[in-house]
């Protein structure tokens, strides 16, 4: 889908953190009263100026992404358009933590003692599959902690504790780590998704269009399927 497309309406959100989100119309709008109907909103706030609109709502009541659905519903309605465009600007980069790198150096000095047939990989092996694992973890509990859930790649950790003390433990520290971090370092452009607008019985409904897969969903499914036809081998 793009800008060129006859009638198409697009949302962006450049701002959001839990209980407050702000977003930039592309048509204006007469005034913001339509979005205090939404469920959980404690306030919205419309600047004809900059065309923004800021919202405060009850995280517990509602949660993020069904509320910019419940917004751009009401505002496909109130411009009328068949074709909405949410663009999702305000995801920061991925930021690795310490203890990624970590493990990524406990993983390539357990491959160069593994290359040479040190009587060390032992000490080396268990080394990277708690660096690993720790990793894995910690990366769980930060997206846990920011976004109410984790990527299914965190997963990865089951295959890593099975294959601790048997002799695909090096690939399977490196494949934990590059699932679970690998698709991160692929440079992404800003998250857009396009809704067909519809109207039922008075009721504006968007319902999303499956554009295809992105290089980041592609890379992790491949990661994944790499994953599980090497834990599906016997060791």
């Amino acid at each position: 889908m793009r800008r060129e497309e006859h009638g198409a309406l697009h949302l962006e959100v450049i701002s959001a953190i839990p209980g407050r989100i702000r977003l930039t119309l592309e048509k204006p709008i007469e005034n913001d009263s339509p979005f205090w109907a939404i469920r959980g909103v404690k306030t919205c706030r419309y600047n004809p100026r900059i065309r923004t609109l800021l919202c405060l709502y009850d995280k517990e009541r509602i949660g993020e992404e069904e509320l910019i659905v419940r917004i751009g519903a009401i505002y496909a309605g109130l411009a009328g358009t068949k074709l909405l465009h949410v663009k999702r600007s305000e995801e920061e980069g991925f930021s690795m933590a310490a203890s990624g790198y970590l493990a990524l150096g406990c993983i390539a000095l357990d491959g160069v003692m593994t290359a040479a047939a040190s009587p060390l990989t032992q000490v080396t092996r268990w080394l990277s599959a708690g660096a690993t694992l720790g990793a894995v973890v910690e990366h769980g509990y930060q997206e846990l902690h920011v976004r109410g859930s984790f990527d299914p790649e965190v997963m990865s950790v089951v295959y890593l504790i099975n294959a601790i003390g048997k002799t695909n433990g090096f690939q399977a520290s490196l494949l934990a780590w590059i699932v679970t971090f690998g698709r991160h370092l692929i440079p992404q452009a800003p998250r857009e998704q396009v809704y067909l607008v519809r109207r039922s019985a008075g009721a504006v409904i968007l319902t999303p269009v499956v554009s295809g897969e992105s290089k980041r969903a592609f890379a992790g499914d491949m990661l994944r399927s790499g994953v599980e036809a090497l834990a599906r081998k016997p060791t």
